[in-house]
């Protein structure tokens, strides 16, 4: 009911573009995001990488939030599309988790209405500003790898 909090899904046309090479610019995108492709099929793709496996890694990567996704092409009556349905569940988690902590500095300094206020100011400063940044570059980092020739 609530997943959009921790989902991002969008799709992109692919006018005349096969839909395997389509798929392999994805698989590329995926490898210079660092994420490892778990599955591929005839038709998808899909990565499963958990952020606690690599915690020090890079954070400016427009994927970096994302722990799962699944990429495939579906035709329709306007023609072949790329959806994707990509999952933040670990970063917000780990994003409450502070959120939790920064409740308990602000209970102890101002009580209750400070230490909700802290927590509130935590979680949309950590996974607000995430998925805010993530909202504007993963659409586009798809885009520009599935139109690139």
């Amino acid at each position: 009911m609530f997943d959009f909090f921790w989902h991002l899904r969008g799709s992109v046309c692919l006018n005349d573009a096969d839909a395997d090479a389509a798929l392999n610019r994805v698989e590329q995108l995926l490898q210079r995001q660092r994420k490892h492709v778990s599955e591929r099929g005839s038709g998808y793709l899909a990565f499963d990488d958990p952020l606690w496996r690599n915690p020090f890694g890079p954070n400016w990567l427009a994927l970096v939030i994302y722990d799962r996704g699944r990429f495939w092409v579906e035709k329709g009556g306007n023609g072949r599309r790329l959806r994707y349905d990509l999952r933040s569940l670990h970063g917000m988690v780990f994003c409450l988790f502070a959120a939790c902590t920064a409740f308990f500095f602000g209970l102890a300094g101002s009580g209750l209405p400070g230490g909700l206020k802290f927590a509130d100011g935590a979680f949309a400063w950590l996974y607000g500003m995430n998925v805010f940044l993530a909202l504007v570059r993963v659409p586009f980092s798809i885009r520009k790898a599935v139109k690139s020739d």
